[in-house]
């Protein structure tokens, strides 16, 4: 070649030309397209194409567009006058888009021209970088004409900036006139194209056909891949550690949806020429017939056979034509769907045995990796055929073949398209894994074969006429990847030798070039296998790109939805959900660094819709461990002592009717016993709960299939998202099972039930799944025992602390139940209770409530009812101070009797008002009696709690509570108060109830220590000289057989011990016993005076048998009295009388 031409061709620059305007057309249509869609749709369009104000203008615009006459239509344009900056600011961006469009135009038009005169031989074969590059130029290039035809309003906001730009600068734009008319003629873009590039269709011809071979090798029915065994490792094992390549070895993994475009749009501009060839009219009708639409760009599709029907129907004698295309039409729909379902069967199949083969053998990932992009290509062409179908395939009613609708809809829906998507996702990751096992093989294989190979071919080349200056890119090439070690270190150096050879590619594919290349293949074939590897080396993340993105489900975001909604309501597939999951990561792939301002878009549409898979598979696995659970609740039920008692109830009733005659009137209640069902006549005969069972496992495999998804530069666990709805369900469920009605709470045993069914069922679910469900037990039953959860919302603790002390001891208090001390529970006293207060506080209810609460709970619960005390004590002493003077009258003379008649008189004393308001309390001493008995009430009922933490604790953690209870016996009695506290929140017994003192002091910080002292003492004095007027309560009358008074007086001595204990302890003088005889003294005296006074005066005999016997609850019941003491001041033959007498009258009374 002279050195002249060799110097033009130089200039050229043909291979970094194609590589620029490629890069730029991709990033133009990525441009165009955003405006496209915010010109769409009203949420984004710019704001002055729907100004009111602007309408005049822009139709105006519109109507003489490109020409507009400023001058002539002032009134017309003052609105766009008035607002010119701003118009100027906003479309700015829209404007200079198509500006950069129409350079990219005219360089295209100049580029494609100056090869076709160059004379280019293009052979994807032979130079595959040229034709490829070549091939994608113009299929860009029409896209984007396409493309920016389908932009509404284009003329509007191209005319109304250049007149907001002319009224700012005295002058229009000088690339508006250029750029109007360019609108004007892509009005038909066909048209127009068929134009610009028929002129070129020499060139576009040796380029697509070129294409045959490969393209019919690869547009063929999965019955032919099987039958040549494609893909698969095991068809031939003795090669199984040899490399995988061919001669072609880049068209391998060429996309067929990629050949396709190459074929179509150009065939369709070039009709005239290039379907004149046999060879490239069968491909292109092959085409036809696979499919109904092409892919433009991104969700923006061209819908073949109309657009050519319409084309073409402009143009005369094309009526064969016409006729070609409508039959294709009607092949499309008929086999395509068919064929494409059988070829994505075939690759579910051949990518779970690549799959298998290379989990286990990760080393063949070296020789195989061909495979792996071929099979990862084949199946990405056949996702974006079924997406792009999906939505477009016309309805039965359209085709007028409701026949076979329902199959066709079946292959375009494909429930087994999410195992494909898994295989796909699960080989890109070990590609990513083994990067550096298959970087390290295809190092040493370029050094150790393929430098050497090429540098025999390069010397036969130098025979067939390559001259030395011409082979210096070549010689260059293998000198650098002939060192060995060097590749990986120059990996940044590796692209550089590949555009070596694309530029040798561009060099000698002109016709003037004295080399052929193609009379040189071998060497081309070896270049094209080495670039192959070299890629291998520094290009695995281009190459994953290149064969398996499906950033396409970015932009078909409700194709994206139905796939994985549909994925999680099959069980035979829902363990792949996660694969859709992984597909958001595909989105960032999307983006173009000439539109960065969709970038936030993307991410963000990427995040969220990969948190809502996450999230609908978490709420599926929850909705079928509730239908678990709703079984396992069932199962527990039939163990559960009411269901045993209705059997044993049922039972009964028909022993007794088989002896009647009327047995068969007898309704029949057929019970399920406990393991009926576990008998099984046959294995593969699955129930209900075995399906959902199996569900559940094929959910948890989904979520345990990866540890994390990286999407976007955000890591999602899977497995921390189920456990925090799992965490959140668990929480709801506790709290809605608390109640059934919304009023009364299920009785605590109940609850336990059902939360231990819960339990049970995600210890299962442990089994399928790795998750720390201890942590969650913890965490959830933790959050339980407080107040306020830590979404700060009402929990179990506060339910149950709140209808214990408002419902329950209310109505304790208003006599409607009574504690029983026999029963250790509250029993109800009359009809008007809407519960059975003992389903609620017996003892074996206290111990489930206590395991539902647990100490934390427990805590808050008495901390609550020790407040309500406090409070009661401070009305108390509101009494005691407002009847200062007369109780401590009544302290200094308690051994006279005028006196004390006198103290009686007064505190007896009833307002006038008293008997019109009979709810009111008639006197101070009914007043300080009924606020006792409260305080009796509460303490027995937070005793019964305590005792059942002690039995449960005893239980649970039985080494604790006996080295507690070793210590405790072994200090003495200032350190047990010491460690009072302690004991409490164990449910044990103290000697002073420190949460009481510590409440009372709460309450007493203004009153001084030495007055407050008197308070309590004369407050004891007020309740031992107030006992007496029990006597005269119809309700005071002790029964023995539940140890109760029916109005709850009987709980009078515990709130005595309690109180006393308590508020001399708060005081610290040491004269708690001493204060407690003094009680015992004034009581007793008070209760004899009453009974001396009764056989006085000869009146009626009040009832001193319940007296005596309180009495003696007092000393039983109080830590610093003793019988000895009582002895002194109380003859015991009272008390023994009373007991006896007590007994008696209940006996009669149930004989009666």
């Amino acid at each position: 070649m002279a050195p002249a031409y060799r110097e033009e061709a130089d200039r050229l620059k043909i291979a970094e030309k194609l590589v620029i305007l490629n890069g730029r057309a991709v990033g133009l249509l990525t441009r165009i397209y955003n405006i496209k869609k915010a010109c769409a749709e009203p949420k984004s369009k710019p704001t002055f194409l729907g100004d009111k104000t602007m309408e005049s203008a822009i139709k105006h615009i519109v109507k003489k567009f490109p020409v507009i006459d400023l001058r002539s239509n002032q009134s017309t344009f003052s609105n766009v006058a008035n607002q010119k900056e701003e118009i100027v600011k906003s479309l700015s961006l829209y404007y200079y888009t198509f500006v950069d469009l129409l350079e990219f135009k005219e360089h295209t038009l100049q580029f494609l021209t100056t090869m076709d005169v160059a004379r280019c031989h293009l052979d994807i074969t032979l130079n595959y970088e040229l034709t490829a590059g070549y091939l994608n130029l113009i299929t860009n290039f029409i896209s984007l004409m396409i493309l920016l035809s389908r932009v509404d309003d284009r003329k509007a906001v191209l005319g109304i900036f250049n007149a907001a730009y002319d009224l700012s600068n005295g002058h229009g734009d000088y690339s508006f006139p250029r750029l109007g008319q360019m609108i004007i003629d892509y009005e038909n873009p066909w048209r127009k194209l068929s134009e610009e590039l028929g002129p070129l269709n020499r060139l576009i011809h040796s380029a697509i056909h070129s294409l045959c071979a490969v393209y019919h090798r690869r547009n063929v029915t999965a019955e032919m891949w099987r039958s040549a065994q494609i893909l698969s490792l095991s068809a031939n094992s003795q090669q199984l550690l040899y490399a995988a390549q061919t001669d072609t070895i880049a068209c391998e993994y060429l996309s067929l949806d990629v050949m396709d475009r190459w074929i179509i749009l150009p065939s369709i501009v070039c009709h005239n020429f290039l379907l004149s060839d046999a060879l490239i009219l069968r491909m292109w009708t092959l085409a036809l017939q696979m499919g109904l639409a092409l892919r433009i760009f991104r969700d923006e599709i061209l819908l073949l056979h109309p657009t050519i029907l319409g084309f073409f129907e402009g143009n005369k004698g094309l009526g064969k034509r016409i006729q070609e295309v409508k039959e294709a039409h009607a092949v499309a729909l008929q086999q395509s769907p068919a064929i494409h379902a059988d070829r994505r069967r075939f690759l579910r199949s051949a990518l779970r045995e690549l799959l298998y083969f290379f989990r286990d053998e990760p080393g063949l990932l070296g020789p195989k990796i061909l495979f792996v992009w071929m099979g990862l290509s084949f199946s990405r062409d056949e996702v974006l055929w079924l997406i792009r179908h999906s939505e477009i395939w016309p309805s039965s009613k359209k085709t007028g073949s409701s026949a076979k609708a329902g199959d066709k809809t079946e292959e375009l829906s494909d429930k087994q398209l999410p195992e494909l998507l898994y295989y796909i996702e699960e080989l890109r990751d070990l590609v990513r894994k083994h990067a550096q096992v298959i970087q390290r093989y295809h190092e040493q294989y370029v050094v150790s074969y393929d430098a050497i190979a090429l540098g025999e071919l390069l010397d036969q080349a130098r025979t067939k006429g390559l001259q030395n200056d011409e082979a210096q890119l070549l010689q260059s090439f293998v000198r650098d990847i002939s060192l060995p070690g060097s590749l990986v270190e120059q990996m940044l150096a590796l692209r550089a030798k590949r555009l070596d050879w694309f530029r040798f590619q561009a060099l000698t594919s002109m016709a003037k070039f004295s080399f052929d290349l193609s009379l040189c293949r071998p060497l081309a074939d070896m270049m094209n296998t080495t670039v192959f590897h070299l890629r291998m080396i520094d290009q695995q993340e281009e190459m994953l790109k290149e064969t398996s993105d499906l950033s396409i489900y970015c932009f078909y975001v409700r194709t994206l939805e139905r796939h994985w909604r549909q994925c999680l309501s099959l069980p035979t597939s829902c363990r792949y959900t996660l694969a859709f999951a992984r597909l958001c990561s595909h989105f960032a792939s999307s983006l173009h660094e000439m539109c960065p301002e969709e970038k936030s878009h993307v991410i963000e549409r990427s995040l969220a819709m990969c948190n809502s898979v996450l999230d609908e598979l978490c709420e599926t696995i929850g909705g079928v461990i509730i239908h678990l659970w709703e079984h396992e609740l069932q199962l527990a039920d039939q163990t559960s002592a009411t269901q045993v008692a209705q059997q044993i109830v049922s039972q009964v009733l028909r022993d007794r009717v088989k002896a009647s005659k009327s047995s068969a009137n007898l309704p029949q209640t057929d019970f399920i016993l406990a393991g009926e069902e576990s008998q099984r006549l046959d294995r593969h005969e699955l129930t209900y709960q075995d399906r959902r069972q199996t569900t559940l496992i094929e959910l948890c495999c989904a979520i345990s299939s990866v540890k994390q998804v990286v999407v976007a530069e955000h890591i999602f666990a899977p497995r921390e998202y189920l456990y925090q709805h799992l965490e959140n369900r668990f929480s709801e469920m506790v709290i809605r099972a608390v109640s059934e009605d919304g009023s009364t709470p299920r009785r605590p045993s109940q609850l336990l039930t059902i939360i231990y069914s819960y339990m049970t069922v995600l210890q299962n679910l442990d089994a399928a799944v790795t998750i720390d469900v201890t942590r969650l037990f913890s965490s959830v039953l933790l959050q339980q025992t407080q107040p306020v959860d830590g979404r700060n919302r009402e929990t179990i603790t506060a339910i149950y602390t709140k209808w214990y002390l408002e419902v329950v001891l209310r109505r304790a208090a208003t006599g409607q139940m009574v504690w029983s001390d026999h029963l250790q529970a509250m029993i109800g006293n009359g009809e008007n209770n809407v519960f059975a207060p003992e389903q609620y506080t017996d003892p074996s209810e206290m111990r489930a409530l206590v395991q539902i609460l647990g100490p934390y709970g427990v805590k808050h619960l008495s901390e609550r009812l020790i407040w309500h005390v406090a409070s009661q004590i401070g009305e108390l002493n509101k009494l005691v101070i407002s009847n200062k003077e007369i109780l401590l009258l009544a302290r200094s003379h308690f051994d006279q009797a005028d006196k004390m008649r006198e103290v009686a008189s007064v505190l007896s004393f009833e307002p006038k008002d008293s008997k019109k308001n009979p709810g009111a309390i008639s006197s101070t001493t009914d007043a300080i009696l009924q606020r006792t008995s409260i305080i009796g009430q509460i303490f027995s009922f937070r005793d019964a709690i305590h005792h059942a933490l002690r039995h449960v604790l005893a239980r649970r953690l039985p080494f604790l509570i006996s080295s507690y209870r070793n210590l405790y016996e072994s200090v003495c009695d200032d350190t047990k108060v010491i460690m009072a506290e302690l004991g409490a929140s164990m449910g044990e017994e103290t000697l002073v109830d420190t949460a009481l003192v510590n409440a009372v002091r709460a309450q007493t910080n203004s009153i001084s220590p030495e007055e407050h002292y008197q308070i309590s003492c004369l407050l004891m004095v007020a309740i031992a000289i107030s006992l007496p007027r029990l006597a005269d309560m119809s309700m005071s009358i002790y029964k023995p057989s539940i140890q109760a008074a029916l109005n709850n007086s009987h709980c009078v001595p515990l709130a005595i011990s309690t109180l006393g204990s308590a508020l001399f302890q708060l005081h610290g003088k040491k004269d708690i016993i001493q204060r407690m005889k003094e009680f015992l003294a004034l009581a007793s005296s008070a209760i004899l005076r009453c009974g001396h006074e009764s056989d006085v005066t000869g009146g009626e005999k009040r009832p001193l048998n319940f007296l005596a016997i309180l009495l003696d609850q007092i000393v039983t019941k109080s830590r610093y009295l003793t019988a000895d003491v009582l002895e002194t001041c109380f003859p015991y033959t009272l008390v023994r009388t009373a007991y006896l007498e007590c007994y008696h009258k209940e006996l009669t009374f149930v004989n009666s």
